[in-house]
Order: structure tokens, then C-alpha cells, then sequence
């Protein structure tokens, strides 16, 4: 008999876990499995209660323990599993996961998000964000000594995935939907939106095919954030970019400042402030103050040139442009 009951779901994580009798018999590998068992019976309700493990893989990539069954994510069905795990994968997209490089473990059966670039920092708020009330969220950090190990689910075309407009697209693009689910992230493109776009998008972004490590050499200079050489710009283009993604457009979609920083490394983030700062007084983000913080939101009529600065690198604020320290599409060599 499961020893994690009803009443428990709507406790922490981690004190839910510490009390199970795998963790006190010294089995917390199989109190985490408890847990996301008991999680995941929940996943087809609205009000559905979300725990989350965060660890790493022996190779020190972080990972987030899902509890979806890693069946489940391969197929992306039934609905419950596939609309929970979209949200997921999104939030981690969010937290830094690049979608070329984002994987998916089967971990004792349940599926494992897996990133070098998600940010342990930002993966809690990030996913409290996405999964709105009635839903619940409470994530945990993994034992030190608990590595995630297990195979990589084959993420290729999803013949029997759920029927969504995010797996049509995936369908028709021939990938799985989890990678088209991260592509879109990475636009700004909200899931419920994808109906206007054509395959050839995703397409293009991911194509059916991960990412070798060798890719092949662009024909012209590349204009994604990732490899724009101005750390400054390429931190005010991925702020702008996670607050598209997260919605928060307009005065009434608010989010804390503390976003334009959080993922900056320790010692960039006075410049990482310096241009939130820089960004609210060019007019692309706005500022309403809520219970006594401050909080910042992508203005409405400011969306073109928003878009232009994420997608291309481009601004005509001339305070803006004076602190770039090098032009956009060059092959200056630049820090992570």
C-alpha cells in the first residue's frame, strides 16, 4: 500500500518525502519514486498537485524528475500527462534549457528533463509561474549523492501523441512534440497560438534530427541570443524573451524585477540590472509596483520593437545601443 496519502499532497515536497519509510529504512531513491508515483496519479485532474525532483546526472547536467511516465512523454498521451508535461518542459526552456540540447531520461520509469543549461536558480519559480492555481507546485532538491541515471527516451515522431495543436505541428514538422513544445518557448510563440504557423517552423529550428556536436558552418552571421557576442544585449534579449514566453504583457501580467537578474552569474549581475534598468527607461518594459516590490511587465505598445531586439538584436533606443560592446551577427569570442 502506498504510504503517501491524500492529505499529504497538499504538504512540501521534501517533508513529505523525509517521513515515507524508504527514506527512513535509508532508500531515499525510493522514497523520490514514491512521491512521483503519488504525483502522478493526480495528473489528470485540473487541481492537479505537481512534485518535482532537481538533480543531476553524473555528468553534473541538471535534471528535473518529472512525475510522468516516461512511457507517457514518449507517446505524449494520455491528455493529463502530455498537457502537464508541455507546461514543464516550457518552464524549463524558461529556467535556461536550450531546446537543441534538451533531453528526456527514463528514470526508474518516470521521465527526467535533462539540461546542461537550466538554471536550478530559476526552475522553481519558473514552474510555479506555468502551472497556475488550481494546479500545485512544489519542487525539491535531490540528495547529494543520488545521481540520475537512466536510458535517453528516443524523442522522434510521436505516432500516437495526443491530439493538441502543438503535436499536429510536431506531426507534421517530424519531430517529437516535447522538442516542438521547447522550439516554440524559445520564439515566444504561445502554444495556444501555434494553429497559424507552418511546420517548416519547427522544422527549421529543430528539424527530426538532434543537434550534433559538429553542426555544419551558418552561411551567414548567426542572429540567435546564444551566440550574440555583447553579454549585455544578450542578457536583455533573453529577459525579454522568458517574459514573452511567461505572458507578461501588459500592466495587469506583472512579475517581480528580481527576474531581470535571476540566471545572470553571480558576478554579472550589477550589469544585468543595469540593463533591466536600461530597458525600463527605453519604454520596453513597464514598471507597477505590488506589495511594496517591484515589479516589471513587456509594455503592450512596445511589442515590435521587442520582438526586433529578441529576434534580431536590433534597437533604436540610442541609451540601448551605447552600452553594446560589440555589433550583433560578429564572431567575437564571448564568455557563457
Amino acid at each position: 500500500m502506498a504510504s503517501i496519502r491524500l492529505a499529504d499532497l497538499d504538504r512540501a515536497l521534501a517533508d513529505v518525502a523525509r517521513e515515507t519509510p524508504e527514506w527512513l529504512s535509508g532508500d531515499p531513491a525510493g522514497a523520490v519514486q514514491e512521491t512521483l508515483a503519488a504525483s502522478g496519479r493526480e495528473l489528470h485532474n485540473r487541481a492537479y498537485v505537481l512534485w518535482l525532483w532537481l538533480g543531476s546526472t553524473s555528468s553534473g547536467a541538471p535534471v528535473l524528475l518529472t512525475p510522468v511516465r516516461a512511457t507517457d512523454a514518449e507517446a505524449f498521451r494520455p491528455k493529463g500527462p502530455a498537457n502537464v508535461l508541455t507546461a514543464t518542459v516550457t518552464a524549463a526552456v524558461w529556467s535556461g534549457a536550450d531546446p537543441r540540447r534538451l533531453s528526456v531520461l527514463d528514470w526508474r520509469g518516470f521521465a527526467g528533463i535533462v539540461d546542461a543549461g537550466l538554471d536550478p536558480e530559476l526552475a522553481a519559480e519558473a514552474q510555479r509561474e506555468i502551472h497556475e492555481a488550481p494546479a500545485r507546485v512544489s519542487l525539491a532538491p535531490l540528495p547529494e549523492d543520488l545521481v540520475v541515471e537512466g536510458p535517453a527516451l528516443p524523442l522522434g515522431r510521436a505516432e500516437e501523441a495526443y491530439d493538441t495543436p502543438i503535436a499536429k505541428l510536431a506531426w507534421s514538422a517530424g519531430v517529437h512534440p516535447i522538442r516542438a513544445a521547447a522550439a516554440l518557448t524559445e520564439l515566444g510563440i504561445p502554444h495556444e497560438e501555434v494553429a497559424g504557423y507552418g511546420p517548416e517552423l519547427v522544422a527549421s529550428l529543430l528539424g527530426a534530427e538532434p543537434v550534433v556536436d559538429e553542426p555544419e558552418a551558418p552561411s551567414g552571421p548567426s542572429l540567435r541570443i546564444d551566440d550574440d557576442p555583447c553579454p549585455r544585449r544578450r542578457q536583455a534579449r533573453r529577459v525579454l524573451r522568458r517574459l514573452l514566453g511567461m505572458k507578461k504583457v501588459g500592466v495587469g501580467h506583472h512579475t517581480a524585477f528580481d527576474h531581470i537578474y535571476r540566471g545572470a552569474p553571480a558576478d554579472a549581475r550589477h550589469e544585468a540590472i543595469e540593463v533591466g534598468e536600461a530597458l525600463i527607461r527605453a519604454g520596453l518594459l513597464g514598471e507597477k509596483p505590488s506589495v511594496g516590490q517591484r515589479h516589471v511587465y513587456l509594455r503592450r505598445e512596445a511589442l515590435p520593437e521587442i520582438h526586433a531586439l529578441i529576434e534580431r538584436g536590433e534597437t533604436d533606443d540610442p541609451e540601448l545601443a551605447s552600452l553594446w560592446t560589440a555589433p550583433i551577427g560578429t564572431e567575437t569570442r564571448r564568455s557563457p
